[in-house]
């Protein structure tokens, strides 16, 4: 029987064997070397045994173990080697050193894949020491190895994933990641462990994880290095961001159908988002927009100042508006200026404080309110040409009215002679119309002076039972006249107030009167207290009467000028309409209010309430 046996233990051998020359170019590689590293022979033969199947970081430890062996004849070691799709393995290497006729030298190499070995020690190590440790954690812990085969998985990790107990153990940790990910992942991992560090994964870029039934999920991933009797491991926090990305879209979604333009930045100034307004408002791309300084869209004369006013916010950040008082303007990309509007609020996130800036163009606002201003300049023009007409017809009126008034008294008097009754009644008629225009004329006058702004007060120490007393000596046969309870409702000490006592008059004669005025049957009254209010003493006049009250739908109308409830030809009092107006205006010159309580068919309540001075 002629039987090879060389071929047989060298080609059949389950280890790689390589023969190299002394330079280490590759000079035989039988099958197992082309089953463990993935060569097959015609493409390994002649190249550096380096350059084939040594990591880059594991070049130096090569050169002196090969070096070693061609000197001493023999090396024997563990250490990683790159198969040809580009995935690390443990291998157990033996180097020996060998000579041939002529001088000749070669290495005879032989590499046995450990790598589900390494695997099981490393997991040994690993679970004795932080099993528990790393199932306490709140997030899916994986340790994986240099050769990038997972060492433990928690039970976070093996829910998060979908797979059983025990079942990633020894897999590559690409298998975590999508197809799309995996080749440029083999160079990030072998980049981490040539300067291993704490630090976060893939910083600023979008991660996803891929599940056992091919589900993709996005997540956040912590890189930790651990060192190991065996040699340094890699410990990966994963956490499951799909609700944060859920959240994230809802808030985008938000973003895009804001009115405004949003614009968020951090401490330094950076553009972290827009919204499509912004691209809109300002004329830029997002692109051109994100990651640049917000003061691009501020003009150039403001943007030394604007730093400053942003570190500002920041030290005491609350929702505000921006520059309140201040007029601001935004700079589009075109470099044409416009009025804006801005609100800043802080918005705390995972990488700590930023700010949101809701921007809103307001330039047809500003058109308008420039409109208005001109419309107001000319209605206050002739607002004043108004009071002027009224003082100068007033004064023009009252004249020759009150010789008609003079006059008619003293034929009435019959001091020119004696009188028909016809002729004392149309006299009568003439007098009691003459006194009433003119009545009409001073209301008339007195608003035109108080929306003038030249009422003048003379403010004095004011007895208030001496004022109420004088008006009832007024007041009270105007009730009695109507069979009209007539009262005044005062306390035993006297009040004394600060006012101007001609003002405070006026008011309490209009109300006073026009209680007389709408009350047919029962009583006026006249009440004074005071009582402390949130500064201090105020004084209370309420004129209450049992008239036939006012609806809740009236009392808005109820103050303003030439207005009466009853507005019908057929009206039972006669009247301006200027009264209660006047009255209130006048209040608010002394400090004061005139407030309302009415039941319809019940009677009225009209209170001025008077703050100490």
């Amino acid at each position: 029987m002629n039987v090879d046996f060389d071929h047989l233990v060298v080609d059949e051998n389950p280890d790689a064997v390589v023969l190299t020359a002394a330079s280490g170019e590759v000079l035989r590689w039988n099958n197992g070397a082309r089953s463990i590293f993935g060569y097959p022979g015609e493409e390994a033969l002649g190249r550096h045994l380096s350059a084939l199947i040594v990591p880059d970081e594991e070049r130096e430890e090569f050169d002196q173990m090969f070096q070693a062996a061609a000197r001493s004849r023999f090396a024997h070691y563990e250490s990683v080697r790159r198969r040809k799709d580009g995935v690390l393995i443990n291998v157990d290497v033996t180097y020996k050193a060998i000579s041939a006729a002529a001088g000749l030298r070669f290495v005879l190499c032989t590499y046995k894949d450990v790598t589900d070995f390494q695997v099981l020690r490393d997991a040994k190590l690993v679970e004795a020491r932080f099993r528990g440790l790393l199932e306490s954690m709140p997030d899916a812990i994986v340790i994986a190895n240099r050769s990038g085969r997972i060492v433990l998985a928690n039970t976070h990790a093996e829910n998060l994933f979908g797979y059983e107990r025990g079942e990633l153990r020894g897999k590559a940790i690409e298998t975590l990641l999508p197809e799309r990910l995996r080749n440029a992942h083999l160079k990030h991992r072998t980049m981490f462990f040539a300067r291993p560090r704490s630090r976060s994964m893939g910083a600023g870029l979008e991660l996803h994880g891929l599940r056992k039934g091919g589900d993709e999920i996005p997540v956040e991933i912590s890189l930790s290095p651990l060192r190991t009797q065996e040699g340094t491991l890699v410990m990966s926090a994963v956490r499951d961001i799909s609700e944060r990305k859920k959240a994230e879209q809802k808030f985008r979604g938000l973003l895009e159908s804001a009115p405004d333009a949003i614009v968020i930045v951090d401490r330094q100034g950076k553009i972290l988002l827009v919204n499509s307004q912004t691209e809109k408002l300002f004329g830029y791309a997002r692109a051109e927009l994100l990651g640049n300084p917000v003061e691009i869209l501020v003009p150039e004369r403001f943007r030394a100042r604007h730093p400053a006013n942003r570190d500002g916010f920041f030290a005491t950040a609350r929702p505000r508006a921006m520059g309140a008082g201040l007029e601001l303007f935004g700079l589009r990309r075109d470099g044409t200026e416009f009025p804006v509007e801005i609100s800043l609020s802080p918005m705390e996130t995972e990488e700590g404080t930023l700010v949101s800036s809701a921007i809103r163009d307001i330039t047809e606002r500003k058109r308008i309110e420039r409109v208005l201003s001109d419309k107001n300049v000319e209605l206050q023009s002739a607002a004043e040409a108004k009071n002027r007409f009224l003082a100068n017809m007033s004064h023009e009126l009252r004249t020759p009215l009150n010789a008609i008034i003079g006059y008619t008294g003293t034929l009435l008097m019959r001091l020119p002679g004696p009188l028909s009754p016809d002729q004392e009644k149309q006299l009568g008629t003439i007098q009691g119309s003459a006194r009433h225009l003119l009545s009409l004329i001073n209301d008339l006058l007195d608003v035109a002076k108080v929306e003038a702004g030249k009422v003048e007060l003379n403010l004095e120490t004011t007895s208030c039972l001496g004022l109420l007393n004088e008006l009832d000596a007024t007041l009270r046969p105007l009730a009695e006249n109507k069979h009209l309870q007539f009262s005044l409702q005062l306390p035993a000490v006297d009040i004394t107030i600060v006012t101007d006592r001609r003002t405070l008059s006026q008011i309490l004669i209009n109300l006073i009167n026009n209680a007389i005025k709408y009350t047919d049957a029962g009583s006026v009254s006249v009440t004074l207290s005071q009582r402390q209010g949130a500064t201090g003493l105020v004084t209370e006049f309420a004129v209450s009467d049992t008239g036939c009250g006012i609806k809740p739908q009236d009392e808005a109308r109820l103050f303003q000028p030439f207005t009466q409830l009853d507005s019908s030809s057929t009206r039972r009092y006669e009247g301006t309409g200027l009264g209660l107006h006047l009255s209130q205006k006048l209040a608010s010159l002394l400090g004061a209010q005139i407030q309302l309580h009415s039941k319809p068919r019940h009677g009225s309540t009209f209170t001025l309430s008077l703050p100490a001075a």
